[in-house]
């Protein structure tokens, strides 16, 4: 009886070890893919040198780049995106946006020029639960200098 009880616990110990690694694996894939798609973002900015607005719009050639990448990474399409005010971003504008793919991306004015915050967002979703979560990760570009 007692080698019995050893094995059940021994078991659970291996399935519990087994539910922790996937749940790391598919975390640290999902947070890669968010990363490239903030990076991939920031450099069509910077390819662009700065100049990717109308006032406070995208144009439409940066957009139809950005999505195109995002596209090929295999991004989520998230059609309900709006994009936070509160906080670090109070002190950017927003650039509006008509895309189905969540990201925001906001200007930043300084006394030596501008510069660009993006954020893409890391999605998992717990089938057991029914929990979907998400993550922001952010990044910025270099400042774009006014001469």
């Amino acid at each position: 009886m007692r080698e019995a009880i050893g094995n059940s616990f021994v078991l659970n110990f291996i399935i519990t070890f087994i539910i922790l690694f996937i749940l790391i694996f598919v975390g640290t894939t999902t947070y890669t893919k968010a990363f490239k798609v903030k990076n991939r973002i920031v450099d069509i900015i910077e390819n662009y040198d700065g100049n990717i607005s109308n006032g406070n719009r995208l144009n439409s050639s940066v957009q139809d780049e950005i999505n195109e990448k995002l596209g090929q990474i295999g991004y989520r399409i998230e059609p309900n995106s709006e994009c936070k005010t509160d906080g670090r971003f109070s002190k950017g504008t927003v650039l509006s946006k008509t895309s189905n793919y969540r990201y925001c991306i906001y200007r930043f004015t300084t006394n030596k020029g501008n510069y660009y915050g993006v954020v893409a967002y890391i999605y998992m979703e717990i089938p057991i639960i029914g929990a979907k979560l998400e993550f922001p990760v952010y990044g910025e570009t270099k400042i774009f200098y006014d001469l």
